[in-house]
């Protein structure tokens, strides 16, 4: 789909630029152009009541800005509704509610009519964002002194920690694993079992789907994740991101560290960790 500053015929698909949002309507004649909300302007917002589908002459829907008229390809025409039964579907929703930002919006409002189809460019780059955003997320406990290895996945997993004869290491490796789980969960709402959990030739274990590492100190066990290659290290210096109670102090290395949060995880559930719960929370 492209845009065009054209003259506008009954049925078209058009949009106006205010800063950095588009506003969608459908185009029956100058005097009506149906839309979902008015115009998303200062005054509009001041006025506006419940947002709901509502038509205003082309001077209002355009506020001052010129007006781009969509221009279809070969394979959305073939999609897209008869101007008549565009025009219908538009007036046929006056008045209805329902808006959001996000979620159901006027671009929404406008495929749906042209295309019987409900989706928005905007939503989509906001999700692309978000799915792309830095992650830095390290997930910090005290190790118990029991630990159950029966739910560990993937079993050559379980099976070398149950191997390891060292009783405070057995634990420190299973909790690590069980923490290892929160934070896929939290982080990328994966389940281990998803994560494509690999053991190298080395004997490091790794994810195919997010990088992750993890640290001991103290009777403190910590795993760091993100989407970005991480190094995590626990000490008891007093330099760096001290936590103040266990006092242990962490060191977080990588592509992503300014986007790093901390999360404390106790009885299977996790908080995020505020900045007055550390001495100092510069980023090493």
């Amino acid at each position: 789909m492209k845009w065009e500053l054209v003259d506008c015929r009954a049925g078209d698909m058009v949009r106006i630029r205010l800063g950095s949002v588009y506003h969608y309507g459908i185009f029956v004649s100058e005097d009506e152009v149906i839309q979902f909300g008015l115009p998303p302007t200062l005054e509009n917002r001041a006025k506006e009541g419940e947002i709901v589908v509502c038509a205003t002459d082309i001077d209002e829907f355009a506020c001052g800005c010129m007006v781009e008229t969509a221009a279809f390809d070969r394979g959305e025409l073939k999609k897209k509704n008869a101007p008549e039964k565009i025009i219908a579907t538009a007036r046929a929703r006056l008045g209805e509610g329902g808006y959001h930002i996000i979620h159901n919006n006027c671009e929404h409002f406008v495929n749906e009519c042209v295309f019987g189809e409900s989706r928005c460019s905007q939503e989509e780059e906001i999700r692309k964002r978000w799915a792309n955003r830095p992650i830095c997320d390290v997930y910090i406990g005290m190790v118990p002194d029991v630990t159950d290895t029966a739910w560990i996945t993937p079993e050559k997993r379980r099976a070398e920690i149950e191997k390891i004869k060292d009783g405070a290491e057995r634990r420190n490796a299973a909790f690590a694993w069980q923490l290892l789980q929160t934070a896929a969960r939290r982080s990328f709402n994966l389940d281990l079992s998803n994560a494509g959990l690999k053991r190298k030739l080395g004997g490091k274990w790794v994810s195919e789907s997010f990088h992750f590492d993890t640290a001991f100190y103290d009777g403190v066990a910590a795993v760091a994740v993100s989407n970005s290659a991480v190094k995590l290290a626990l000490s008891g210096k007093e330099t760096g991101r001290i936590l103040k109670q266990p006092r242990v102090a962490i060191d977080v290395g990588g592509g992503n560290a300014e986007a790093l949060n901390c999360f404390w995880v106790e009885n299977g559930a996790s908080a995020l960790l505020g900045n007055d719960s550390f001495f100092n929370t510069n980023i090493q």
